[in-house]
């Protein structure tokens, strides 16, 4: 988690500025991919950049790195101090509101929020975006957040727990301090991360598919080559 400032947008996660591997030896780098380079080595060497994208796909096999999708997740609070009016007995009201903030909503099912005891109502579940809610109070404290996945996919993370409706790793616990100081006093946020595995098999191209998608590198691939196409033998 990185503590940024609470007006940051959210972005999505580049993984490939993580870990990727050379189109060319293979060797795993942390060094983000340049797009019209890997163009120009397409064109220049179709064949070895075809034969490249064939092994990578045997290499990733089927819990590979293709499943993986990314996401950043903000989890954070806004804060505004409310001036005491006379004859006020309470003094020192904060008004904050706590929000998760994930770069895509599409994969989230709920965000459950857990609040201090004290409260009232101190677990909310929140089914759609914004993920948020706003109260009024006079000290901080620690709010608890668990972001669930929607069925078919899992967070990659050692903290990661089964949801409520027995997925596994389904759940991903967040933790944050309520923040009256940050950035001039209007609150900060922590900016996490996070990688999803996406186990949906029915989404994914059968043995077929796959088989029709190499033919059509290997005839692509040939074309640009040598302008010829030999089909192969059976």
């Amino acid at each position: 988690m990185t503590i940024v400032d609470v007006d940051e947008e959210p972005r999505p996660f580049d993984a490939v500025s993580v870990e990727a591997r050379c189109p060319m030896c293979r060797t795993l780098t942390s060094a983000v991919s340049d797009g019209p380079r890997a163009e120009t080595l397409r064109t220049k060497y179709p064949l070895l950049c075809t034969q490249r994208d064939l092994e990578a796909a045997a290499e990733r096999g089927p819990d590979s790195s293709a499943s993986l999708q990314t996401l950043t997740v903000y989890i954070g609070n806004r804060h505004t101090l409310v001036p005491s009016k006379a004859n006020d007995l309470a003094e020192n009201q904060h008004e904050w509101t706590f929000f998760v903030r994930p770069s895509r909503t599409d994969i989230i099912e709920e965000v459950h929020i857990h609040l201090h005891p004290t409260f009232r109502q101190n677990h909310i579940v929140k089914t759609r975006p914004p993920y948020a809610i706003s109260r009024l109070g006079w000290g901080f404290f620690v709010i608890n957040a668990s972001v669930i996945l929607k069925a078919g996919y899992s967070w990659v993370s050692e903290d990661a727990f089964d949801s409520p409706d027995g997925a596994r790793k389904g759940a991903l616990p967040l933790e944050w301090t309520l923040d009256f100081d940050g950035f001039g006093g209007k609150g900060s946020m922590g900016r996490c991360r996070l990688k999803v595995k996406d186990d949906r098999e029915w989404d994914r191209p059968g043995a077929e598919e796959e088989s029709d998608r190499r033919e059509l590198r290997r005839v692509v691939g040939q074309y640009e080559r040598d302008g010829a196409y030999e089909p192969e033998e059976e």
